[in-house]
């Protein structure tokens, strides 16, 4: 926790960086609010019920927002794959549309964010990013935003470039009014949220290893994960059951495993 405080802390401290963007002027972020954030983190072995209470009770009285999705994966062959998420306030509609990879160049806010590592809000047809930026959602983006009627949505993450994992993070339903404001908190909060996402699961350690595998194979090790069988894999991939088997039988090779269970575990 302490080191949670000092990081967020020496965000503070860069606020006049902030102030500098074309975003707009003084954010005049409440930072007593912050503080007070800071104080009421969970401490101990954290739970994922902690820490949506933690986002839903003092995060939400500093940076405001209506829901949450976060997503933790990694880059393969231009795909985002997701390994992991934590939602808040979205329905099972929405939960169920989220697909396990995703081509990022058919999303252009995520490709933004991947390459210029700035928090962003996406508003009707466009997005702004902290430094005055301005991108055009594609198509699949604003049906999004239409469709489960998120608001603006603050979109930003934490990537880890030596793994090529990293964790995107999502609150929908921010205030259009004061974008720079917005775009401050959100600096703030991210590192911290972040921190304690991790706190709440081991996923990073096995990082390394599932390096080893092709695209296709961590396509199959995901779905595992999610708890698929052959044939719901076989369907969802459109390929046989046999094919399917042959992929595991290769996964397992590479990773010292011997069944799906062990894969299974090492994802989690």
């Amino acid at each position: 926790m302490h080191d949670l405080v000092r990081k967020s802390l020496a965000g503070s401290e860069r606020l006049g960086t902030v102030r500098d963007r074309s975003v707009g002027a003084d954010p005049d972020l409440d930072i007593s609010g912050w503080l007070r954030a800071l104080r009421d983190i969970p401490t101990g072995a954290v739970t994922e019920g902690d820490f949506r209470a933690w986002l839903e009770g003092p995060v939400r009285r500093f940076f405001a927002f209506e829901k949450f999705f976060g997503a933790y994966g990694y880059l393969s062959g231009g795909r985002a794959h997701m390994r992991s998420t934590v939602s808040s306030g979205h329905g099972p509609e929405f939960l169920a549309s989220r697909a396990a990879a995703v081509d990022v160049k058919a999303r252009p806010c995520v490709e933004w964010w991947l390459s210029h590592r700035r928090g962003m809000v996406l508003d009707k047809t466009m997005a702004t990013d902290a430094a005055g930026a301005r991108i055009a959602l594609s198509e699949i983006e604003i049906d999004d935003l239409d469709r489960y009627a998120l608001g603006a949505l603050a979109q930003t993450g934490v990537i880890d470039p030596f793994a090529n994992t990293g964790l995107h993070l999502g609150f929908s339903g921010v205030p259009r009014n004061r974008l720079d404001r917005t775009l401050a908190a959100l600096e703030l909060i991210t590192p911290v949220v972040h921190a304690l996402y991790f706190r709440t699961r081991a996923v990073a350690p096995t990082a390394v290893q599932l390096d080893a595998l092709t695209d296709r194979q961590r396509d199959l090790a995901d779905l595992a994960a999610l708890g698929l069988t052959d044939k719901a894999i076989a369907a969802r991939l459109g390929i046989s059951e046999n094919t399917v088997g042959n992929h595991f039988r290769a996964i397992f090779a590479k990773l010292g495993v011997r069944k799906r269970s062990q894969l299974v575990a090492l994802m989690r």
